[in-house]
């Protein structure tokens, strides 16, 4: 598997105020550089619509900035794990929870949860804002004995913690192979296989079931489409977690959620990201968005 780098014409200090466009395009890591701003996409992700709508928001920040301040370059595979073998250090992303890489020793503290991850991906590592306020959201909302359906799984990360914080089942589901076989490579690492089941799908593929708790950290554009779909998973007094969403997004999310009969329970935000605590008051058809 390759990589699109795309390397940006820009001042350091701009990449807090492009990060969350970025990652709601569907960036999977950034680097900041004596050079400027490196951003990537997974090769078979990557559509060249895609640069010219990154050089359009950003020009709204940087009067003058066009397309040929974007560069794109291709990037092997081996060059990408390299980088993120550097970068990768156990870290805690909320109270009682480690994550670290398989190559890392560190003392854990008495009563934590850990996570082992080999990351081939930048966004399952769990270093990102939208995947860190799903994690304090499991927290919050994961009870023992829980049915858990996660939706994007990525690296496997959320769906390896819903066991470790005591489901009775998980699945992870993902259109992607290459993500999906991280992730059962993660589920071997943390003993966790037997208990989380990985489906390579989309989210209209899967077996009608009901959950107790789904969590969804994708996009805006991809929640916004499969919104409807959602609800057949949610069992009575379920819960969804979205996330993945930039805050300026709320009231489109609320208003395509809340006519589909969920109420809002939580939302929460770190900086430019948003996730929501969603329960289902009625099930609600509503035309689907076929065009995002």
């Amino acid at each position: 598997m390759s990589w699109i780098e795309l390397k940006l014409n820009l001042p350091l200090e701009k990449a807090e105020d492009i990060s969350a466009y970025l990652f709601a395009q569907g960036c999977e890591g950034l680097n900041l550089t004596d050079d400027g701003i490196s951003i990537y996409f997974s090769d078979h992700r990557w559509r060249d619509e895609i640069k010219l709508s990154i050089a359009a928001y950003i020009k709204e920040f940087v009067p003058g900035f066009a397309l040929k301040d974007i560069q794109v370059v291709a990037v092997a595979d081996s060059d990408w794990n390299k980088n993120w073998k550097e970068y990768f250090k156990p870290f805690y992303p909320a109270a009682g929870i480690l994550i670290k890489p398989p190559w890392e020793d560190c003392h854990e503290r008495q009563g934590d949860i850990v996570l082992t991850i080999n990351p081939q991906m930048a966004f399952g590592t769990g270093h990102h804002e939208s995947t860190q306020l799903v994690i304090h959201g499991l927290q919050k909302y994961m009870k023992s004995g829980m049915r858990v359906l996660d939706a994007g799984t990525g690296s496997g990360i959320l769906a390896i913690l819903a066991d470790k914080l005591g489901a009775e089942s998980v699945i992870g589901f993902d259109d992607d192979p290459v993500a999906l076989k991280n992730a059962v490579e993660n589920a071997t690492l943390n003993n966790s296989s037997q208990n989380v089941q990985f489906v390579l799908a989309r989210p209209e593929d899967m077996q009608q079931s009901e959950y107790d708790l789904v969590l969804a950290n994708i996009n805006r554009n991809i929640l916004l489409r499969y919104a409807e779909i959602f609800q057949e998973f949610l069992a009575e007094n379920g819960k969804l977690i979205l996330a993945g969403v930039i805050r300026k997004d709320e009231i489109v999310m609320m208003d395509r959620f809340e006519k589909l009969g969920y109420r809002l329970v939580e939302k929460n935000t770190m900086k430019d990201w948003l996730s929501l605590v969603l329960e289902l008051k009625a099930k609600v058809s509503e035309p689907t968005y076929s065009n995002y």
